[in-house]
C-alpha cells in the first residue's frame, strides 16, 4: 500500500511539472499594457484612443486623446520607440484647448533570465505645439522620463511593475529657472492571465504623486485599470480598457481606452 501511495505521489508531482511546463510555453512575453509603462521590448505599432473625465460639483474636466505609438527591437535586448497623438482638454476652471500633443522619442533596454526579467528606458517629449500656457506646465519645455521596472513569468500568468520619474529640461537639457516645477512620480503594475485560446485579462493599477512643490492642480492620482486583449489574427490584438478612480481629488474619476496593437515578426 505505501508503493501504491508513493507512486501516486510521484505521478501527482510529474503531472503537475506537465502542467506547469506546457503553460510556460504557452507565451514568451509580457503583455503590451493598455494604461502603464510596458517593459519588454517589442516590434510594435499601437493606436488608441481615451477618454477620461473628472467630475465634482464645482469642477469639471475631460481629456479625449488619439494616440499612435510605435517601437522597433534593436536585437533581442534592447529598442527605439516613438509617439504622436491629438488632445482635447475641456476644463470648467481653467483654458480649455486642442491640437496635438507633444512628439514622444525613447529607448528601452530588456533582459529576461528564466521567469525574472528586468526593464529599463528613458522616453523624452518635445514641446507642445498646441497647449496654451496657462501658469501650470510650461508648453516650451521639454519633458524627460526615466523608468525602471521588473517583471515575473509563470506561464499563462504575468506580473510587470514600473516606477517612473518625469521633470521639465529647457532646450540645453537644464533644469528651467521658476519657482514651481512640473515633478512627478509613478508606479504601476499590470497582472495578467492568458487563456487557452489568447484572450488576455488585466487588472492595471497606477499611481503617480507630485514631487516637491509642483504646478499641477490634482496631480496626485491613484487608479484601477480592468482591461481585455483579444487577439486578431496572428500579430494584432483589440484592447479595451477601463479607468477607476480611487482617491478623492484624483486626477480623473473614469475613463476608457480602447485600442489596437500589432506585433511584428
Amino acid at each position: 500500500m505505501k508503493s501504491l501511495y508513493k507512486k501516486i505521489r510521484i505521478l501527482f508531482i510529474l503531472g503537475i511539472l506537465t502542467s506547469f511546463s506546457s503553460l510556460s510555453a504557452q507565451s514568451k512575453t509580457l503583455p503590451y499594457p493598455i494604461w502603464g509603462q510596458s517593459l519588454g521590448v517589442y516590434n510594435a505599432v499601437y493606436i488608441s484612443g481615451e477618454v477620461k473625465d473628472y467630475r465634482d460639483s464645482s469642477d469639471y474636466g475631460r481629456n479625449r486623446k488619439i494616440s499612435l505609438d510605435a517601437e522597433m527591437k534593436l536585437g533581442n535586448y534592447f529598442s527605439v520607440t516613438a509617439g504622436y497623438g491629438y488632445v482635447d482638454q475641456y476644463f470648467t476652471q481653467s483654458t480649455s484647448w486642442s491640437g496635438w500633443d507633444r512628439w514622444k522619442a525613447g529607448m528601452k533596454a530588456y533582459y529576461k533570465f528564466g521567469i525574472f526579467s528586468l526593464g529599463a528606458g528613458v522616453s523624452v517629449f518635445g514641446p507642445s505645439v498646441s497647449e496654451p500656457w496657462t501658469g501650470e506646465r510650461n508648453p516650451d519645455f521639454l519633458l524627460a522620463r526615466p523608468q525602471l521596472g521588473f517583471g515575473l513569468d509563470f506561464g499563462r500568468w504575468k506580473f510587470q511593475a514600473y516606477a517612473l520619474y518625469e521633470r521639465e529640461r529647457d532646450s540645453q537639457w537644464k533644469e528651467p529657472i521658476q519657482e514651481k516645477h512640473y515633478r512627478y512620480m509613478e508606479a504601476g503594475g499590470t497582472l495578467s492571465y492568458e487563456t487557452e485560446i489568447g484572450l488576455i485579462l488585466l487588472m492595471e493599477t497606477t499611481y503617480r504623486m507630485a514631487v516637491e512643490d509642483t504646478v499641477s492642480a490634482r496631480s496626485d492620482s491613484f487608479n484601477l485599470h480592468p482591461g481585455v486583449q483579444i487577439p486578431l489574427g496572428e500579430n494584432g490584438r483589440f484592447v479595451l480598457g477601463g479607468l477607476i478612480g480611487m482617491r478623492e481629488k484624483n486626477t480623473y474619476d473614469q475613463g476608457f481606452k480602447i485600442g489596437y496593437q500589432h506585433f511584428f515578426p
